[in-house]
């Protein structure tokens, strides 16, 4: 089955626009109504209305999932390069209400479909691959980025494992490649074909995975 775009989309596309000056667009509802703005149309399309069929699936898989408000904050705050930070009274799932109140005040206006939906892309052989590749690929943030991980990598790795087991397996892997672009942390050669393997059962887009291949790690030895 193909994916209605070949880019990222969903809860992962959506933090690509917490960068450092996401709060000039105003409040996370703000955001959130940019992610899935359709302009000055006054109708949306096909593929704006399975995006935003697409991240009310996120949302609410994540937020009735057992996964810990600690669990959801890390995996929103590395995904975004920390650029978003949760307040002391705020929880990983006040955020995700939030975005869920706007993306369904999105959909009462332009329409609502249904989300893309393949079994193949739940099955426990895709689930055991994801699980793996975040078990053991090597995750390392440049010195720049190294002060906000702290000695935080295996909790990540922990939380990314726990959303591809409890969750969804296709959510998890999508965070897994935005904490690398969001982080600039390198792909290690010998893992890209895998993660070229996981990304083609999972259906998403070359796009997709073209936008993380510049930091493959270039680990051939220097010519003489």
């Amino acid at each position: 089955m193909k994916r209605f775009t070949s880019f990222d989309f969903g809860l992962s596309g959506l933090t690509s626009l917490f960068h450092e000056d996401w709060s000039h667009v105003g409040e996370v509802e703000e955001v959130v109504s940019s992610y899935l703005s359709v302009g000055e149309g006054p109708v949306a399309d096909e593929a704006q209305k399975k995006e935003a069929a697409a991240l009310e699936r996120d949302v609410a898989a994540l937020a009735c999932s057992s996964l810990s408000d600690g669990d959801i904050e890390m995996l929103f705050e590395t995904s975004t390069s920390w650029n978003y930070r949760f307040r002391t009274s705020e929880t990983g799932r006040a955020l995700l209400g939030r975005i869920d109140s706007a993306c369904r005040r999105w959909q009462k206006t332009y329409g609502r479909v249904s989300a893309e939906a393949d079994p193949m892309w739940s099955s426990p052989s895709v689930v055991n691959e994801v699980c793996d590749l975040i078990k053991s690929t090597p995750l390392q943030p440049s010195g720049e980025f190294l002060r906000y991980f702290g000695s935080g990598i295996s909790e990540l790795r922990d939380a990314l494992d726990r959303c591809a087991r409890r969750v969804s397996a296709d959510l998890a892997f999508r965070l897994l490649l935005r904490v690398h672009l969001a982080n600039f942390i390198s792909v290690e050669r010998d893992y890209w074909a895998r993660y070229e393997g996981v990304s083609s059962r999972l259906a998403l887009g070359e796009d997709l995975l073209s936008s993380v291949e510049f930091l493959i790690a270039d680990t051939r030895p220097e010519a003489n």
